[in-house]
């Protein structure tokens, strides 16, 4: 199925990729596209879907890794970057759209949550996480962001990272996560959004009842992460990726020189990150 989507006329394909809620079909789009990833392409040793994060300033101090994670450096950066902004110890933390798992096992080996849960839409990517994730007190399961499985008040904080994009409403899954949140609870949100979006976020997340205790663009960081992973994803689709889904590939990876990396640097896309409190 999603070897037609390569015909697209480009700017129809890159508006399936960066603008969100523009398509109603989108949905099942990006839900194919991680099926067919995670069902076929499990011997690529990627933890990680996402942009990644860098530091512009000079000297800051880099972030200690195990040699094994090292290849996944700034994509694992955003995860802490986010998630870095409370203190998640002895907390119950889930991640929606958790993707193949390799934040949620960051968050759970490195920031010590009492217990973490991964959730996502495709099955493919929860098998995945099930075999490559074997952490005490991580789990994975199935679910939908705009309908998720879970009591009310059953999380102290809620995770989401470089993932709501691919939903059909958003507005509805940051009502599913209030939800699911405890009193006082913390939603750590960051995603990308066309600039002239910004503000309809805003007032979506204001609107299910969020405090904004802070909100941050990150879109310089995304993209210096961007350059500096350039090569590896270039190197990874080549090597795993059949020719045929290179364009779809490329432009998913934001690779240098697509509309997605394009548009970052023009700023017409802006990266935000939040912290937010129930």
């Amino acid at each position: 199925m999603l070897s037609n989507f390569t015909s697209l006329p480009e700017n129809l394909l890159n508006n399936f990729i960066s603008r969100p809620n523009h398509y109603p079909l989108r949905r099942l789009f990006w839900k194919g596209w991680y099926n067919l990833f995670a069902a076929n392409y499990s011997n690529i040793k990627i933890t990680f879907i996402n942009y990644g994060y860098a530091d512009v300033e000079p000297n800051t101090k880099q972030l200690e890794l195990n040699p094994s994670e090292e290849e996944e450096r700034y994509c694992l950066q955003l995860y802490h970057h986010v998630a870095k902004a409370i203190s998640l110890q002895e907390l119950d933390v889930i991640e929606v759209g958790c993707g193949r798992g390799g934040g949620s096992s960051y968050i759970m080996r490195y920031l010590q949550p009492k217990t973490m849960t991964g959730v996502d839409f495709s099955k493919s990517n929860i098998a995945f996480c099930q075999k490559a994730h074997s952490v005490p007190q991580l789990n994975f399961q199935l679910g939908d962001a705009e309908s998720l499985p879970f009591n009310d008040c059953s999380f102290d904080v809620v995770v989401n990272v470089e993932s709501s994009h691919c939903y059909g409403s958003p507005e509805s899954f940051f009502a599913e996560s209030f939800r699911i949140l405890r009193p006082n609870g913390y939603f750590l949100f960051t995603d990308f959004r066309p600039k002239k979006d910004i503000k309809k976020t805003t007032i979506s997340l204001k609107n299910t009842g969020f405090k904004i205790l802070k909100s941050e663009i990150i879109t310089p960081n995304i993209l210096k992460a961007m350059d500096l992973e350039n090569d590896r994803k270039l190197k990874t689709i080549n090597q795993y990726i059949p020719k045929y889904l290179h364009i779809v590939a490329n432009w998913f990876a934001g690779c240098q020189g697509t509309p997605m990396y394009e548009a970052f640097k023009t700023g017409d896309q802006e990266y935000l990150c939040y912290v937010l409190q129930k």
